[in-house]
């Protein structure tokens, strides 16, 4: 580091290089190399595990619009200083507005609520926007991943995860029939992970949340050579990036402007021609017919969709699944992380938030949990610290749907705020690592007691108390007209 960087990071917090604890004997074996499979290789190994990385993708995958991080999941940043001044340097510092379908701005533009100027006091470490562009995140990660020395076995596909708990050892066979072990296997591929067959409680089918959602990112010239996009958003290239909603009538959209790339999404009511897949294979046409289908938007912002270039446009299915408590295999030695232990819609803006804290709360618990014998009940405690906290992440995305969906109007005519995006204070202040550092003998107890020693939770909103829910009961509720937001017990603000 220069002597600049040097005195920031020492002012924010940062470390000056990467410090890797003493080595633990632990072997983990991660399967998917998505952004939540790659944060738990680096803090695995940085937690001073042995790291071994399998993806069934020939290479990484280079597609994808923009991703929110909130401010709980960028504290990983701070241990990473090249990585995290990459990500910084990326990053975009998105004022954003809300508006309804016609064109009329309802409110913005604003940050998003974490960063409102009463939460920004004494907060330290690298910076968080709300807008960072998946592919330059994820080769941030990638480059990461390789200065460490860190190979990812890409083309690696897996057919079935396994245990013996004789031997104290979990693994995976391979397409090819080769097998691969390791202490602890990390399930990180995916809403459709092979993991379900072992890891009981996992429900089988995933659900159709009756929405998908068209998305697609180009580089920004194509956008502004538009006159109706010259005409509304006056944009150029050194102003603050955009982003904006546009809101109502059981769907909506997304726009961003940025200096080098535009983004936009519009999530609809499900058609049979949205897929799982991130191939671009979409025409422009077919959203636009889509849209006005639903309902009648500013002609600048199908402007905007007609503008993008062949092969941008991906229509992906929203899918899934009912929130299960058991995310560790009955030996503990296959656990679940991200989508694969809790599936979120996009609405929620804190699935990949949530599969970092994943990450950092399981490298830290293995880490407690002192060598191999003792790694399978820190991966219970691991899933005993996040269960709760997901389950009402996952929910927000839910509240966040009905604000845009299922808008009350008459109460955002009274406080036009109301329309913002729920980036909840319980979210974004929680320190994952901490977390676990200072609850893990609590929740280690609680594992190997049968939860006779209660584990208290208070990385979750003051006063809620768990129940089970589903996203038939949820919907169901939205339907009859219920204020979600009203219908939770405790301090969900």
């Amino acid at each position: 580091m220069t002597k600049e960087r040097l005195e920031d990071a020492a002012a924010r917090g940062i470390d000056a290089q990467v410090m890797r604890h003493p080595e633990t004997g632990i072997r983990v074996l991660i399967c998917g190399a998505g952004l939540g499979g790659l944060a738990c290789a680096l803090e695995c190994w940085r937690k001073g595990h042995t790291v071994e990385v399998l993806d069934r993708s020939v290479g990484p995958v280079w597609t994808g619009d923009n991703i929110q991080i909130q401010p709980s999941a960028v504290l990983m940043w701070r241990h990473w200083p090249e990585m995290g001044y990459e990500i910084e340097a990326n990053q975009y510092d998105v004022g954003m507005s809300y508006y309804r379908h016609s064109g009329e701005r309802i409110y913005g533009p604003a940050p998003p609520m974490f960063n409102d100027t009463e939460h920004l006091a004494g907060r330290r470490g690298f910076s968080s926007v709300n807008a960072h562009a998946r592919i330059k995140l994820y080769r941030a990660f990638l480059r990461q991943v390789a200065r460490i020395g860190l190979q990812i076995e890409w083309g690696t596909k897996v057919a079935e995860y396994w245990e013996d708990t004789a031997q104290g050892v979990g693994g995976v066979v391979l397409e090819d029939g080769r097998k691969r072990a390791a202490d602890i296997v990390v399930a990180a591929d995916g809403v459709r992970t092979k993991s379900s067959t072992i890891v009981s409680g996992t429900p089988k089918e995933l659900q159709r949340s009756g929405k998908a959602l068209y998305r697609a990112a180009f580089p920004i010239e194509h956008a502004l050579r538009d006159p109706l996009v010259q005409e509304m958003w006056k944009f150029k290239k050194d102003d603050k990036p955009i982003w904006q909603f546009w809101i109502g009538n059981g769907c909506h959209a997304s726009m961003a402007l940025t200096h080098d790339v535009a983004f936009w999404g519009f999530m609809h009511t499900h058609d049979a021609t949205a897929h799982e897949s991130w191939v671009p294979d979409v025409d422009p046409a077919e959203v636009i017919a889509i849209m006005e289908r639903d309902t009648t938007f500013h002609p600048a912002l199908e402007a905007l969709i007609r503008a993008t270039p062949a092969g941008s446009v991906v229509n992906w299915q929203l899918v899934f699944r009912d929130p299960h408590e058991t995310w560790t295999s009955p030996g503990g030695r296959v656990v679940q992380l991200g989508d694969a232990a809790h599936a979120f819609l996009p609405t929620s803006g804190n699935g990949a938030t949530q599969a970092i804290e994943d990450a950092m709360t399981l490298a830290t618990c293995l880490q407690l949990g002192r060598d191999s014998r003792g790694a399978a009940d820190a991966a219970r405690a691991y899933n005993r610290l996040r269960f709760q906290r997901v389950s009402c992440g996952q929910k927000m995305a839910f509240i966040n749907l009905q604000v845009k969906h299922n808008t009350d109007w008459d109460a955002v005519a009274r406080d036009p705020a109301l329309i913002r995006s729920r980036y909840p204070k319980w979210v974004w202040s929680h320190d994952a690592e901490a977390y676990a550092y200072e609850k893990f003998h609590e929740a280690f107890q609680h594992v190997v007691t049968n939860g006779e020693v209660e584990l208290h939770h208070t990385n979750i909103p003051r006063g809620y108390k768990h129940k089970p829910w589903t996203m038939a009961e949820v919907m169901e509720q939205i339907k009859a007209g219920k204020n979600l937001t009203e219908l939770q017990e405790g301090d969900w603000s």
